[in-house]
């Protein structure tokens, strides 16, 4: 088990648990993604600091989940918050086969990864990045105008309330776990 694992594992028990917890990493990835963009790495880093650890190779990982991938599939947000519920109910190995797996699937967790994206789709009315931010990711004259033009702001305010929505959702889905 890696540090990044050993300490989110430890801390995600403990830290989420109060509200006031809960709000500062919603409010920390509204900030993060004010000044920074990129819903993924945003509510990333928030868990990160409130957590307080650093993981530079799991940063620049969920990188990769920012606008749906780059194509406008599943919102970066929601993707992010999947594997850090992953990270607290997932397998640790191959060989623990499909077994492995049903931790995710128990009554008493009340399936986690199922939780956050039925809370997600009616509260966003979609779970696809480019119906949620209204822009074809495969047109960069397309993300250009949205994210750099006029609308900019707008655009901006809209995704980081929902990276900072799904953030305080994500923890307390951990609480619970």
């Amino acid at each position: 088990m890696t540090d990044f694992a050993k300490a989110f594992e430890e801390k995600s028990r403990r830290l989420p648990a109060s509200e006031a917890s809960r709000e500062m990493v919603a409010e920390l990835t509204y900030d993060n993604f004010m000044s920074s963009f990129g819903c993924s790495q945003s509510v990333l880093q928030a868990f990160q600091d409130i957590l307080g650890f650093e993981d530079r190779f799991w940063f620049k990982t969920v990188g990769a989940l920012q606008g749906g991938g780059f194509s406008g599939l599943i919102c970066g947000a929601l993707a992010t918050g999947l594997l850090l519920i992953g990270g607290r109910v997932g397998r640790d190995s191959l060989e623990q086969g499909i077994h492995g797996m049903l931790p995710a699937f128990e009554p008493c967790q009340r399936e986690p990864c199922q939780r956050l994206t039925t809370w997600f789709r009616p509260m966003y009315k979609s779970t696809i990045c480019s119906e949620i931010a209204g822009v074809d990711w495969f047109n960069m004259s397309e993300v250009a105008d949205r994210f750099l033009g006029p609308e900019a702001s707008e655009a901006h305010e809209k995704c980081a309330r929902l990276a900072s929505g799904t953030a305080h959702k994500i923890a307390e889905i951990l609480s619970e776990l």
